[in-house]
């Protein structure tokens, strides 16, 4: 597993993203809902594999999640984490992104397990 998102959430995503794009000289790389049912615009950093994700602040907290966490099997580590005392909020489920399951850290700070799936290359 490895940290792939850091969410960043703001009252207006096209203004927050413009600073990372024009300040610190970020790329957006798609638009994608990933934390909500709103799209959220991901932006590609420095570092070739961590991204922010530009997500519109609802303001109800346990929605948001802290840390993405990335992994090439979400049931997998989702059973080694449970089996290990790791709380989870849910199950393992489809979202637009893919295969994911919430779970808490020991400080109560939420985080995001997912598995990315490409649904339009199914064969």
């Amino acid at each position: 597993m490895k940290i792939k998102y850091i969410p960043i959430f703001t009252e207006n995503i096209e203004t927050q993203a413009r600073f990372f794009t024009d300040n610190l000289g970020f790329e957006i790389c798609s638009n994608k809902n990933i934390l909500s049912a709103e799209e959220c615009i991901i932006i590609k950093t420095n570092s070739p594999d961590i991204f922010l994700i530009i997500a519109r602040d609802t303001g109800f907290d346990y929605r948001k999640c802290r840390i993405v966490v990335s992994t090439e099997d979400c049931l997998r580590d989702y059973h080694s984490l449970k089996t290990a005392g790791v709380f989870f909020y849910n199950e393992p489920h489809y979202s637009p992104l893919g295969l994911g399951a919430e779970f808490m850290d020991p400080s109560g700070n939420r985080c995001l397990l997912i598995e990315e799936r490409s649904y339009n290359n199914l064969t």
